[in-house]
């Protein structure tokens, strides 16, 4: 904080020389070695506070982006006209202004230490989540999931994932609630999944796999991530039927902004930093049998005063928090982050 502080007088990043005005903290967090010239350097900040302001509320982004000289419209020569053009603004004084970027700041350094924390973090078995991507498909005759991981080692030699489905010996599907069936990059085995090669330090390696539930099987309105290792972002697609479009939608987990349906029945989320252990995702209000969905599916978000599905209890495909006493694969999937 007293580094950022110094940082933001004057012409904040964009001042002359700033390689030699960045404190040890700084450096260590975005990375910035002996060798970086003062563009370097300025560029390397610019990227990391824009990175952890990303899911930041528009207010509190303008706070830490503003007195920093990195928001394009306020590059004034002076901390004090940052400070005016952003009270301007928002139509509030500058006491006011000053106060929501002492909190803008603060929220910038949880944010980055909490960053640091998983980035030091290493899991047992020497890998971690680098991004996931899954596409939930509700518009065909069965909700189908297509999920595309890219994993990367923490250490040389890792050939094998743990993976708790144990496929059958005669080579049969897997056994589960789910049909699970790999799509490229890895072979389903017994133990796991194995990897085309071992991976080195520092590689990373991507796979995907298709997961489908039985036609007979009903389907709770929600999706929920959860993993036990670190995971640097997950992004989530949800396609909906155009005549069966949702009458509210509501984010799970750290979401900056609540989501909405856009005009071709899909709603986008992306989450980075995933809090080991917790929930991200989304859920949803069906729309009633019988009713048809509006002509703007684009003005379709979230109503505050509607009621969410989100803590109902009956059987899900993609909730993967099964009732008490169930016995699956889908219980245990925390080793890998599904």
């Amino acid at each position: 904080m007293t580094e950022l502080k110094a940082l933001r007088r004057g012409r904040g990043v964009q001042t002359p020389g700033i390689d030699r005005q960045v404190g040890p903290a700084l450096r260590a967090a975005c990375g910035i070695t002996e060798f970086d010239g003062a563009e370097v350097v300025r560029e390397k900040l610019g990227s990391w506070v824009n990175a952890l302001v990303s899911t930041f509320p528009h207010d509190l982004r303008l706070a830490v982006t503003t007195p920093l000289a990195l928001h394009d419209e306020a590059q004034h020569a002076f901390l004090a006209h940052r400070i005016q053009w952003l009270a301007d603004l928002a139509d509030r004084d500058s006491r006011t202004i000053r106060r929501r970027i002492d909190d803008g700041l603060t929220r910038l350094v949880e944010a980055a230490a909490r960053h640091t924390s998983r980035e030091a973090a290493t899991s047992p078995d020497g890998w971690h989540i680098q991004q996931v991507h899954v596409l939930l498909r509700l518009d065909g005759p069965v909700p189908a999931c297509t999920e595309r991981w890219t994993v990367a080692a923490e250490r040389d030699g890792v050939e094998e994932i743990p993976w708790p489905v144990a496929a059958r010996r005669d080579g049969a599907e897997p056994a589960g609630d789910h049909d699970i069936r790999v799509v490229h990059g890895v072979l389903l085995t017994d133990g796991g999944l194995r990897l085309p090669r071992p991976l080195s330090a520092g590689e990373a390696l991507e796979f995907s796999l298709d997961v489908r539930i039985p036609r007979i099987q009903r389907m709770r309105p929600v999706y929920r991530f959860r993993t036990s290792r670190r995971c640097d972002r997950f992004d989530l697609v949800v396609r909906f039927h155009p005549d069966r479009l949702p009458v509210e939608v509501k984010g799970i987990g750290d979401v900056g902004e609540q989501p909405v349906v856009n005009s071709v029945g899909e709603v986008e989320m992306s989450f980075r930093d995933v809090i080991p252990g917790s929930d991200n995702g989304i859920s949803w209000t069906p729309r009633p049998d019988g009713t048809t969905a509006p002509e703007n599916p684009s003005a379709i978000g979230t109503h505050t005063d509607l009621p969410t599905t989100h803590g109902d209890r009956a059987e899900s495909a993609f909730d993967h928090s099964p009732p008490a006493g169930r016995t699956s694969w889908t219980a245990h999937l925390g080793q890998t982050g599904t």
